[in-house]
């Protein structure tokens, strides 16, 4: 089917910048996955300009954040040169992954052409989640209202808003982001939307509260979602019954995932609206130590929170896409100093608890995000490696796919050898029916080895799996001031950030009491903070 796309060609026209306002958080989020299209080796990528500041300037009096995500790369040369047409570049994106969200997020691609008419232009699917944006040449000389209204303008066709020529409730004399005048004065808070489109922009699905409560029905497509990152697709089926608490009668792989998806969506249930001003108090409280201490990375990525039932995956909070799950015991056990009248130490106490827990989950969202930011901490502060392994069925029958670092692409390198490192994996013991959550898990540490950059488990001479446990290398074990999750480099720095936010809570020292081996990591990771999520 054609996508019903507006179309607006831009004229170049000389404004100057308004000064960037003071930051603040808006009651709305529209998040943006920035997609570039690049050629078909991966280079010349099309240009990208993304002057947030003034596209929120540009909706600021609607209440809505653009909150633009880390730009991945789209490798396709003649999409990005306009030489294939839109909806052609939209069914190979879908098939390669590269259209993230369940229609619930903008995703927009920058190409150097635009059915081979080059920019600035741009098309936005009207009511849909799709724009193309293409800036032309030497973006660093172009003049930010101009890059600001191109965005502006595309994505109020996705928020369902007609070009003011075309809608009689949209004054066409005046200059507003669907209409005609200078770019400084179209993206002007005082011209860019009236009260009408305000009111469009506001019902439109693609924009949510910063703090969102998935109802039953949002919440099971939600649950499913796989654009960040393979899940269901590789889950196997011991894992399967142990996420679901129950036995699958079928030994057929696909039909086994297609269980654990109904059951997972069936897991869904709604929040009350007690528990749901209890978690917003606690996360307006997590935003405001956030922002206080210049952790914006954080404090800006929307909140957004499915309810599930106890028996799904044991009722351990984690986390798929952007969204946090929990469990009602989760809620209930986090909540049990929450009342109207709490007393400060009652505040105190849910903070800390509910609150390192919440920050904990949203570290996980970020990771998937913001990946580069995470692959710096990981690879160029903690010395990890981060490879494609070999796999081999012994340990894939037994994997347990954790939700919150479901690829296990991360190694450790071995000190006393520079082509020799070690693999964490979290398996499920040998027992008899249905696999019990955490109860039955053991970690195992494989040997790998780089033969000319294939990195493959090694196996002694009778063929078996070369392992230890984490005792057996306890130079790693003793790396981090945590025990828990060490098996994935996602788990450390969440667990970390969970407790240099109890840090931040109390006003206390973080890390301290760090052993001497862990406390260079800890004092890297807050360096990276400091850096990377401000």
């Amino acid at each position: 089917m054609k996508l019903n796309l507006y179309f607006f060609l831009l004229i170049i026209a000389g404004s100057n910048c308004i000064a960037q306002q003071t930051e603040k958080l808006t009651p709305f989020v529209l998040i943006v996955q920035p997609i570039v299209v690049q050629s078909n080796e991966g280079t010349d990528p099309a240009s990208m300009a993304l002057p947030e500041y003034l596209v929120d300037y540009a909706y600021s009096k609607a209440g809505v954040d653009f909150h633009f995500l880390e730009p991945i790369y789209f490798n396709n040369t003649q999409a990005r040169d306009g030489l294939i047409n839109l909806d052609s570049i939209v069914n190979i994106a879908h098939r390669e992954g590269f259209i993230k969200g369940q229609n619930d997020i903008v995703n927009m691609f920058f190409v150097n052409a635009v059915d081979g008419k080059k920019g600035p232009l741009g098309r936005g699917m009207m009511g849909g989640n799709i724009t193309f944006i293409t800036l032309g040449d030497d973006t660093e000389k172009q003049d930010e209202d101009m890059q600001a209204f191109v965005i502006a303008h595309e994505v109020g066709h996705n928020l369902s808003l007609k070009h003011a020529v075309e809608d009689e409730n949209v004054p066409e004399d005046i200059p507003n982001i669907q209409g005609d005048g200078d770019y400084k004065d179209r993206i002007d808070p005082k011209y860019s939307l009236n009260q009408y489109q305000i009111d469009i922009v506001q019902k439109s699905p693609l924009v949510h509260p910063r703090i969102d409560f998935l109802d039953t029905t949002h919440a099971a497509a939600a649950i499913l979602d796989e654009s960040y990152e393979p899940y269901f697709s590789q889950l196997q089926i011991r894992e399967i019954e142990a996420f679901t608490n129950s036995k699958v009668l079928t030994r057929n792989l696909d039909k086994a995932r297609e269980y654990a998806k109904e059951k997972f969506a069936l897991a869904v249930t709604d929040f009350s609206e007690n528990e749901k001003k209890c978690i917003s108090f606690v996360v307006d409280k997590v935003n405001a130590i956030l922002l206080e201490n210049n952790i914006g990375l954080m404090a800006y990525q929307p909140w957004r929170f499915i309810k599930i039932e106890d028996w799904l995956c044991g009722g351990f909070a984690h986390t798929r896409g952007t969204y946090i799950i929990l469990s009602q015991r989760h809620i209930d056990h986090l909540s049990k100093t929450w009342s109207d009248n709490m007393t400060a130490k009652d505040e105190e106490i849910l903070l800390e608890e509910m609150g390192a827990l919440l920050v904990h989950e949203q570290m996980h969202s970020l990771q998937r995000t913001f990946k580069s930011k995470f692959e710096i901490l990981y690879t160029d502060y903690w010395n990890f490696t981060k490879a494609e392994i070999i796999n081999d069925a012994e340990i894939k029958k037994d994997q347990v796919s954790n939700p919150d670092a479901p690829i296990a692409e991360w190694l450790i390198a071995n000190p006393q050898d520079t082509n020799s490192f070690y693999w964490v994996r979290t398996l499920l013991k040998e027992t008899e029916g249905v696999p019990v959550m955490g109860k039955d898990f053991m970690d195992r540490v494989f040997a790998v080895k780089d033969v000319n950059g294939i990195f493959s488990i090694m196996k002694s001479e009778n063929g078996n799996l070369v392992y230890t446990n984490l005792d057996g290398i306890d130079f790693y074990k003793n790396s981090f001031p945590t025990t828990r999750g060490i098996d994935h480099p996602n788990e450390i720095s969440a667990y970390m950030f969970s407790d240099y936010f109890k840090s931040l809570l109390s006003n206390t020292t973080p890390f301290k009491g760090a052993n001497e081996q862990s406390l260079k990591n800890s004092e890297l990771f807050i360096q990276w903070i400091k850096k990377e999520m401000k």
